[in-house]
């Protein structure tokens, strides 16, 4: 009797037609590729932000060492004047003119 009891019965209507085991599989794997597929998007979207926001601090630093380079140039351009640096052979070369 308490087996009875415990098993899971499933009431059918007189509207409802039963679909058979290979089309309750399909839709049940339809199901879970969209869980995966959704989850998969869900991942990408946070990855997204984290790379912009690693793009976003690339771009500062970028500027920054931009910034430095200017710097640099115009503090060798005012001590040495125009020209350029040869930097395998640390040597300044000034421009002819």
């Amino acid at each position: 009797m308490a087996n009875e009891e415990t098993k899971v019965v499933e009431e059918q209507t007189s509207n409802e037609t039963p679909i058979s085991e290979s089309e309750k599989e399909q839709v049940q794997e339809i199901v879970q590729n969209n869980q995966e597929i959704q989850q998969a998007l869900g991942n990408l979207a946070v990855r997204k932000i984290q790379l912009e926001a690693q793009e976003n601090q690339l771009k500062q630093q970028f500027a920054t060492n931009s910034q430095k380079e200017t710097e640099f140039a115009q503090k060798i351009e005012s001590k040495y004047g125009r020209g350029s640096l040869n930097l395998e052979r640390g040597v300044f070369i000034p421009l002819e003119q």
